[in-house]
């Protein structure tokens, strides 16, 4: 047999901080001549004329038409108690959905005016402006907690930035850009109102004290950075190279920006992937080449990192997520649908010069049921970009990814997949990652492209959701996740919680993921060894899941957990029987002499289980349980799932 790849992970080793400081090696001289002035830099095209030399006229009619519908539309104004319905209920989404609507209102109107040039939008849009200037606060009122007052009404002597004001500058920033003269001609004081707005609630905040931003600083295991500091930075960097006229300024703040998007690429490890999931790719990585472009764009190419090996990794990292149409691998708060931008994962894989990643954002927009310009979710920057390799992206083919076997050391994630289509994926991990959930060991297992056994996901944001109460919510838990119940025990929450000897070994036709459990547990559980083995057997088509354990007393209860949304039959013992839709059924076998096995639905009826019932296409969550039979310190339990 021929053997191609071992590795062994220490604890340590996941996404530890790691000195590159591939950015802040610019330094404030390097940056102030290599910077275009800010009346020369003219990242997007200004007139319909050359949009229209961009652009199929059909994806231009599109935004108008859009734009057209919102002429009608009122801003809506956000009173104080919708800002503090989240402090009194726990609910966010009403706020939010008054906030950010006015927001893409604001911004379909900016560029169809941009692209008609005929001044029928400007009256909105100059509504649409004032209102937000208006508002207290351009974030969203569970991130207040970044105040000194904490939850509640905004204090306005303490502006605070997260990710919506972050957002809300640049697009205030962009409106200025592309409108200034027809807004000046209005009146010139809604450019002087923006920029000092922006000044205020970003710009001065951060200048000053940017260091009061847990997602400002540097890593650690207990507080990781996560896609705050991309998102953030990457709309800072934008907002002040297009409004700030102080040119002294603007170098020096970008080099503050740079320095502090630092501190995430250090927490990276160097295979680029990020613990948060797919889900948050295009909040993560996404946003961190939004700043990339900005940077490459304002300097005229002068100041670039993408040959970094790290930044290239960084890129690829969603395809390598990737299992069949639009499913992904989940871990964390991470759904296992991921309706991806085809067109900005186009312009990445050009950008880092991989082929499967370009080819990959070209056959993920033709096989999108919706192939629109604007993609949903994706940053007013990135449409702007998008836009611009539109044409480009839609005239080629593409294909999906399909990998063989995929290992992320950084993330202890591994992935393989048959040839007739059997998948699984597993990792190890602690559990104190980014928007964490209780889950060290789980696996899930696809058919061909269809989930057999999965991880839940997700469920709609509450104020339980980051709360003490976070892992109370069943889907966060271990106990929901295919993982055992060990004397009563779940796993525990915390960086102290984790995978030990985590070893991944790849040879010809089986690759497997090997790790000890135990520390995951807490002590209580009295679990010395927990060595889970999950391997897939490329030969004879099989995923097997082999659990190896030492107890300090022999064991008083034990459970065994299969999450799914297949029909499942229980008739036959020693075997589980999942119906897939359109295809072979999938079985599970286990020794029917330890366990017993039944089934139970899971809720969905609760405001904060929406999203987990939308994630699986409203399909019934079932949980199955193996019930422990035996009363042992020692046992080995093995089971093997095949089509």
């Amino acid at each position: 047999m021929l053997f191609l790849w071992f590795g062994i992970l220490h604890p340590f080793q996941i996404l530890a901080q790691k000195e590159r400081n591939l950015l802040s090696r610019f330094s404030t001289d390097e940056i102030a001549r290599s910077l275009l002035p800010r009346e020369q830099w003219k990242p997007f095209p200004k007139t319909g004329a050359e949009w229209q030399k961009i652009l199929p006229d059909s994806v231009r009619n599109s935004i108008i038409l859009d734009a057209e519908k919102y002429l009608q539309a009122p801003f809506e104004s956000i009173p104080a108690s919708l800002m503090l319905e989240y402090q009194r209920t726990g609910i966010r989404i009403h706020y939010e959905n008054v906030s950010l609507k006015k927001r893409a209102q604001v911004f379909t109107l900016l560029l169809a005016e941009v692209m008609d040039n005929k001044g029928r939008f400007m009256d909105a849009i100059t509504d649409g402006i004032w209102s937000i200037c208006e508002e207290s606060f351009w974030g969203v009122p569970a991130h207040l907690y970044q105040q000194k007052a904490g939850l509640g009404l905004v204090d306005m002597e303490d502006p605070s930035v997260d990710l919506f004001v972050s957002d809300t500058g640049t697009l205030l920033a962009l409106a200025d850009y592309f409108l200034g003269p027809q807004l000046d001609r209005i009146s010139p004081l809604i450019r002087k109102r923006i920029y000092n707005e922006v000044n205020t609630r970003m710009f001065t905040p951060f200048e000053k004290d940017s260091g009061r931003y847990w997602y400002l600083q540097k890593g650690r295991k207990e507080a990781p950075v996560n896609n705050w500091n991309p998102w953030v930075i990457s709309n800072w960097m934008a907002s002040v190279l297009l409004l700030e006229k102080d040119e002294t300024r603007r170098a020096k703040e970008l080099r503050h920006a740079l320095t502090l998007l630092d501190h995430y690429l250090n927490w990276l490890g160097d295979d680029g992937a990020i613990d948060e999931g797919p889900s948050y790719w295009n909040g993560a990585i996404g946003r961190l080449f939004d700043a990339l472009v900005v940077l490459e764009s304002a300097s005229a190419g002068r100041l670039t990192i993408y040959q970094e090996p790290l930044i290239q990794n960084a890129g690829t990292y969603l395809y390598k997520m990737h299992i069949a149409g639009n499913y992904f691998i989940n871990v964390a708060d991470a759904s296992p649908v991921v309706n991806t931008d085809g067109v900005q994962l186009y312009r990445i894989g050009k950008t880092v010069q991989d082929t499967i990643m370009r080819d990959f954002g070209t056959w993920t927009f033709h096989n999108s049921l919706e192939k629109k310009a604007l993609s949903n979710g994706s940053t007013r920057l990135s449409v702007l970009w998008n836009l611009l390799a539109f044409q480009e992206c839609v005239s080629r083919k593409g294909r999906p990814p399909m990998l063989s076997d995929v290992w992320l050391p950084g993330i202890q994630q591994m992935a393989g997949r048959t040839p007739g289509g059997l998948f699984v994926a597993s990792h190890g991990g602690h559990n104190a990652e980014s928007h964490n959930h209780n889950d060290v060991g789980d696996f899930i297992v696809y058919a061909n492209g269809q989930p057999v056994i999965i991880d839940v996901g997700f469920g709609t944001y509450t104020a339980k959701t980051f709360s003490r109460e976070r892992y109370s919510l069943w889907y966060n838990s271990s106990a929901y996740h295919n993982l055992p119940v060990i004397n009563g025990f779940q796993q525990a929450a915390g960086g102290q919680y984790e995978a030990r000897n985590v070893t991944y070994n790849k040879t010809t036709g089986r690759s497997s993921l090997q790790m000890d459990l135990a520390a995951a547990y807490p002590a209580e559980a009295g679990v010395q060894k927990w060595q889970r083995t999950v391997a897939l057997e490329k030969t004879t088509q099989t995923v097997s899941i082999t659990d190896e354990y030492v107890l300090q007393q022999p064991v008083r209860e034990l459970t065994q957990t299969f999450m799914t949304v297949c029909p499942v039959d229980l008739s036959q013992p020693g075997k589980i029987r999942f119906d897939i839709p359109g295809s072979k059924p999938v079985s599970l076998d286990y020794d029917a002499s330890a366990w017993a096995v039944n089934k139970e639905p899971m809720p969905g009826d609760a405001p904060d289980e929406k999203r987990l019932v939308e994630n699986w296409g409203r399909r019934p969550i079932w949980r199955i349980l193996l019930v422990g039979k035996t009363a042992k310190k020692t046992g080995k339990f093995t089971y093997r799932i095949k089509q």
